[in-house]
């Protein structure tokens, strides 16, 4: 298993959301999940300074625990990884290089200006070159939709009196 997607862990509600869709995905595709704990540094030469070292409070280790225990429930092998950051968007982009994603789900940047959230999230897609899922109006869909003629036979009605 080569393909791996990357989870970007972010406030509970919606990690828990994204590790239904990325462990479903990832065991439709054959791959592992990668969980991202995001650890911001304040200046670019703390990098890579001791990110082994970093002791997590109990509650977001509880936290961890309950996401691997998500993600291996549906028989996809997962991985915890702490990854240092300065800017969020540079973040995603390097975890996702450094850990080979085939997808990633990440929470959409955001910013001080509408336009500016916008743009950030342009940015990291475009960066990225694997789909990101940010799970707002803006994703694509994960699996393709049954045309609506499809579900209503598929559903049991009865075709319509022009077609029998």
């Amino acid at each position: 298993m080569s393909a791996t997607i990357v989870v970007i862990l972010d406030e509970p509600e919606w990690t828990q959301r994204a590790l239904h869709l990325a462990a479903a995905l990832a065991r439709e595709w054959r791959a592992a999940v990668t969980l991202v704990k995001l650890l911001p540094v304040a200046h670019l030469e703390y990098l890579g300074a001791g990110v082994d070292e970093t002791l997590l409070p109990y509650k977001e280790i509880c936290h961890l625990e309950a996401c691997t225990a998500t993600v291996e429930s549906y028989g996809v092998s997962t991985d915890v990884r702490p990854f240092q950051y300065s800017d969020f968007v540079g973040g995603v982009l390097s975890a996702a290089e450094l850990f080979n994603a085939a997808a990633v789900f990440a929470p959409a940047p955001v910013g001080r200006l509408p336009g500016l959230a916008r743009l950030r999230v342009w940015w990291l897609r475009r960066g990225l070159g694997v789909p990101l899922y940010t799970l707002g109006g803006d994703d694509a869909p994960l699996v393709l939709a049954l045309p609506a003629a499809a579900d209503a036979n598929a559903a049991g009605s009865q075709p319509s009196p022009a077609l029998r």
